[in-house]
Formats: C-alpha cells, sequence, structure tokens
C-alpha cells in the first residue's frame, strides 16, 4: 500500500485544551477517575482544570495493586502539594478505567498518547517518582533509567508549569520529597548532554533551532533512549511528534519508520526525509533513525534533489524526480568518444596521408630512371644522378612511414578524450584499471583514472604530498576546487590500502546475507569505483547533492513488487547529472524487511 502526500494532509488534528481524563481529589480523602468535560460541567467551572503531572518509568513501577496505589498516593500528595484538584498518571488516566469494550478503550489509549506532549503542557506541576533514593547530589542509577525513558524528553522539555520540578523517592516519606532545578535534573538524567543540552536551550529561548537542527538533533537523543513499545510500534516518531506543530493521525499498523515519515511529510522540516535517504550508513543494520555518514557529513549538508511524496509498506518510500541510470553487468558495448585533436595529432595524420603519393612518385621516378638508362640519355649520369638519389630517399621515407603506421595510427585514434557515451558498468568483484581499459577500449592509454572520494574504500593522495590514509572526509569547497584542478589523485584501493586488500582477496568467500566487493566503471567521466553491497545494484538514482558532488544511490530490484532497495551511496561529480534521465515516480526502500 502507498501513502501519498496528498493524503497525509487529510489527518492533522489540532493540539488540546486539556486531556480527556484526569484523576480528581475527592473531599474525603483519595481520587477517582473522571471524564474532564463531565467533571467541569457537573461543577460548572469555565476555566482549563489545573492539574499534577505524574512521571515515571513503567519498568520502575510494573503492572500491580502496590505499584499503582503508590503512584496514586503520590498524584494526591502532589495536587495537595501543588493547590490543585486533579493529577495525571499514564497508570490510571489513558482511557476510561471502566469501559469493557476493549476496541473502545484501545482507541482512547491512542489519542492520550497521540496528545502526551498537550498534557504535559498543560500541566501544572510535574512531579518524578523514582523506586530508590538518590543522594544529596541527585546521583543515582534509578534518576538515570528514568532518563533513558524516551518519553521524559518531552516531559521534561515541554513543562512550562508555576511550580518547580519534585523527585518522590519510594523509600522516603512524601513530605521528604526534594526539589530539583530543570538543568540540574537534564543533567543527572540525561547521559547525551551535547545534544539534550542544545534542546533545553531551544526550549528555554536562549538557542533557537531552525527545523532541520531541532529534528536532527531530536533523533540523536532519541538514540540514546529506548521504549518497550508498550502502546503502539511508533512511540518514537509520537514522542517527536510532540515537539512539531503539525501532527498527523495515528496509524496503528504503521511500523516507527512509517510514523516518522508520515510526520515529516506533515511538517516543514527542510526536506528532513529527502536528506536522510542520501546518507550512507557503514553499518547495513544501522536504525532508520541513524544519522551516521560514512563521509561525516550532516543532514545540512546535503541539498535534495529529489520530492518524498508518499510512503509506502515496510521502509518505503516514493521519491519524485529523481535522476537516474541504469548498470550494465552482462557485457561490455563499444564506447564512443570525442578525441581533443592538437597539432601533432595532425601532423601525424598529414604525414600518413603523403605516404601513398610519395610511394608512387618515388616509384615513377624509379621506372622512368631505368628507362632513361638504356635509352639515348644512358651516358648522360650526372643528368640522372640527382634524380636518383632524390627517389631512393623518397621511397625510403615511405618505407620508414609504412613500418612506422601502426604506432602513427595509434597517436591519431587515442587522443585524449574530450567527451565520451555515457555508460556504467558493473563488475563483480576487483580488477585494476589497465584491464578494464583493455576490456573497454581495446588499448591502454591511461584514460580510466580512480574515484578520488567516490566510495567510503576510495583512496587518494595530493599531488603536492602524500596519501591521505584512511577513509576520506566530506570535501570542503576548497577541496572540491582542487580536485577539478587535478590537485587529488584518485589511487587503485586494493594497492594503496592493505584493508581493502584483504577484502578484494577475500571477496569470494562471503556468505549471502554479507557485503561483497564490486567496481563500478563511469564512461563519462572515466572514473573506476570500487565498493561493497550486498546485492549487485542494477541502477543508479541521484537524490542529492553535498560537498560539490552528486549522492547516487545505488539500488537493487525485486522485479515482482517493482521496487528498488538502497544497497549502497556513492558520491560522483556533478556533470554526470546532465546526462541522466529523470524518473517519475518509483518505489525506493531503504532497507530490506526482516534482514
Amino acid at each position: 500500500m502507498v501513502q501519498t502526500k496528498a493524503k497525509t494532509h487529510v489527518g492533522r488534528r489540532e493540539k488540546v485544551a486539556e486531556p480527556d481524563y484526569l484523576c480528581f481529589l475527592k473531599p474525603g480523602g483519595g481520587a477517582e477517575q473522571s471524564k474532564v468535560s463531565d467533571w467541569t460541567e457537573s461543577n460548572q467551572r469555565t476555566t482549563p482544570t489545573n492539574y499534577v503531572f505524574v512521571s515515571y518509568f513503567g519498568q520502575h513501577f510494573p503492572n500491580g495493586k502496590t505499584n499503582d496505589d503508590y503512584l496514586r498516593d503520590v498524584g494526591i500528595h502532589a495536587a495537595r502539594a501543588a493547590n490543585v484538584n486533579a493529577y495525571w498518571c499514564s497508570k490510571s488516566c489513558l482511557f476510561d478505567l471502566d469501559e469493557k469494550d476493549e476496541k473502545k478503550w484501545m482507541k482512547e489509549k491512542e489519542e492520550s498518547v497521540w496528545n502526551m506532549s498537550d498534557i504535559i503542557r498543560r500541566a501544572s506541576a510535574l512531579v518524578i517518582a523514582v523506586p530508590a533514593r538518590l543522594d544529596a547530589q541527585f546521583n543515582g542509577e534509578s534518576l538515570r533509567e528514568w532518563g533513558r525513558r524516551c518519553w521524559t524528553m518531552p516531559e521534561l522539555l515541554l513543562y512550562t508549569g508555576q511550580h518547580p520540578i519534585y523527585i518522590y523517592e519510594r523509600t522516603q516519606r512524601f513530605d521528604d520529597r526534594r526539589q530539583i532545578p530543570r538543568r540540574e535534573l537534564w543533567n543527572k538524567a540525561w547521559s547525551d548532554t551535547t545534544y539534550s543540552g542544545q534542546l533545553i536551550d531551544h526550549y528555554e529561548g536562549s538557542l533557537m533551532l531552525t527545523p532541520l537542527e531541532l529534528n536532527t538533533v531530536a533523533l540523536h537523543c532519541l538514540q540514546n533512549r529506548s521504549t518497550s513499545s508498550e502502546y503502539l510500534k511508533g512511540d518514537v516518531a509520537y514522542m517527536l511528534m510532540g515537539l512539531l506543530r503539525q501532527r498527523p493521525e495515528i496509524v496503528v499498523t504503521d511500523n516507527e519508520f512509517q510514523a516518522f515519515a508520515r510526520l515529516s511529510l506533515a511538517n516543514d522540516s527542510d526536506l528532513l526525509l529527502e536528506r536522510m535517504i542520501c546518507l550512507h550508513h557503514n553499518n547495513i543494520n544501522a536504525d532508520w533513525w541513524s544519522l551516521e555518514d560514512a563521509w561525516n557529513a550532516t543532514l545540512w549538508d546535503i541539498y535534495p534533489k529529489v520530492q518524498i511524496c508518499g510512503i509506502g509498506d515496510g521502509h518505503t518510500v516514493i521519491p519524485d524526480g529523481a535522476h537516474g541510470a541504469a548498470i550494465r553487468w552482462n557485457k561490455f558495448v563499444p564506447v564512443r568518444t570525442l578525441g581533443q585533436e592538437t597539432m601533432r595529432h595532425r601532423l601525424v595524420r598529414w604525414t600518413l596521408r603523403s605516404i601513398t603519393p610519395g610511394f608512387w612518385l618515388a616509384l615513377l621516378f624509379i621506372i622512368v630512371f631505368t628507362a632513361l638508362r638504356v635509352g639515348p640519355l644512358q651516358k648522360s649520369s650526372d643528368i640522372l644522378d640527382p634524380f636518383r638519389k632524390f627517389s631512393g630517399i623518397l621511397l625510403g621515407l615511405s618505407a620508414v612511414i609504412v613500418l612506422l603506421s601502426p604506432l602513427l595510427l595509434r597517436q591519431i585514434y587515442c587522443t585524449p578524450t574530450h567527451d565520451s557515451q555515457p555508460f556504467f558498468f558493473g563488475i563483480e568483484g576487483y580488477l585494476d584499471k589497465y584491464e578494464l581499459e583493455l576490456l573497454i577500449f581495446g588499448s591502454y592509454e591511461g584514460r580510466l583514472s580512480w574515484s578520488v572520494a567516490g566510495s567510503p574504500l576510495s583512496r587518494h593522495s595530493l599531488d603536492r604530498g602524500g596519501m591521505r590514509k584512511g577513509v576520506p572526509d566530506r570535501l570542503s569547497l576548497t577541496e572540491d576546487f582542487m580536485v577539478r584542478q587535478n590537485m587529488y589523485t584518485g589511487l587503485d584501493p586494493v594497492k594503496a590500502d592493505t584493508k581493502v586488500a584483504s577484502l578484494a582477496a577475500n571477496a569470494n568467500e562471503g556468505s549471502l546475507h554479507e557485503k561483497k566487493l564490486f567496481t563500478l566503471v563511469d564512461t563519462y567521466t572515466m572514473t573506476v569505483t570500487l565498493f561493497e553491497a550486498v546485492r549487485p545494484p542494477v541502477a543508479v538514482i541521484v537524490c542529492g547533492a553535498e560537498g560539490g558532488m552528486q549522492r547516487a544511490l545505488l539500488c537493487s530490484e525485486d522485479w515482482k513488487t517493482g521496487t528498488l532497495y538502497r544497497e549502497t551511496v556513492l558520491r560522483m561529480e556533478s556533470r554526470v547529472w546532465d546526462k541522466m534521465d529523470t524518473t517519475a515516480r518509483i518505489r525506493l526502500a531503504l532497507k530490506r524487511d526482516g534482514e
């Protein structure tokens, strides 16, 4: 099933003013759940109800009467201390506890999860329940475990109540609860202070992030947090949804990627999803939210050239406007080239063309001189000697040129290539550029060169320095200018790096689902790129640009469903874009389900 972008606009909903259910304090003690609209009407209230938000980690307080009673008592005490008459806790306020119809209370639970960020925004006070005592500096494993829960991010970031945050320790009396400042709580509970600190600064107004930066930093934080998937598979995306303005409807059958893709399409996220598909993960089993890149690029370094207009099953998106080309695997075909003729080539061409008239002229002189020797001028040797010498020299030069004609013809037709017919040739395994050039062009003239930074296996050197070892970093604008000025030279990865040589030597020993070594030849840019992929790609799809080069997705195909699967990402020169065809909407899967 394909979900188009137009359809994602239909299911948007606005923020809610208050929760559907709260636990209201009873005059005689205790509390009971009630629908907020019913309670407001019965008590003739016209203003929103103030309440306390009770936060906890589900594994600290698993389902059971003892834990439920403790969290209820925490909520009652916190509500009275904050001088409000209600509290919200996910144990008792996600749905109507008296509802017997499973479909109805499941629907209510989904609605509450969808509105979780609004519930914390509207809370007057925030309290945290932990099972163990913390030391005087709030150090303790229980607080760090609470911080590793993904839903603590919106709870701490979006809380704007006038009351301070309090921590309830189960081993202490309620009156001994301790107040903790937001920044100290962030420092003690969250381990990823580099990224989470930026979120704190953003929501406090001291450092404003762009939509793309906000999503990127939030995704980095999510990688360090876990969800028990207690309610919905897309909990991670629904948590992120609370930080954004537009919210699509929850689809219970969505996986995490589909929920995130739907959220990204609904919001102005600076083409976040379009940028993410251009990242190259070194780990083939990386999660969909991983933002690592083999060239150390960030999302804002990538400029998308496609629009994702829909999402499909599994991890499939529908990009439109991409440029693509097929990869030939079955055989090499003749490649037409346009040479750049110089004065040397013109001189050689004129020399070869002068062989025939020179040879016949010398032969004519010899025949004439031979006839004159038996005629009336046979004694006039002084007159004929210069002509005989000239004929001998001319014949000798013609013979030399005839003998050198194979070499001269090579000089004519092996001119520096000015332009060539664009093809992508794929080879499983490794071949050096000498063998490749012989197979494609029939002779070796140094036409092909190894890519400078086309794949993580590429190696290169500076003409005015030593070799750059390891994985090449992203080329800056200055470096890209030097590439175009031929100051960087691509090296044969197998000969330049022993690790790559080991990969090439063991290329035939991998199993079905392991990476294998492949070689890609681009006859337009005359570059050879060595790369790794699980399956041989059949198409090159350019979806973005970065660092002065194009981000090209190499994809295999499932012919039964017409789906292209991203196998790897390469960097190519920008001029290949003009030689590719524009594709219509394609099914692009970022990974194969079940792998």
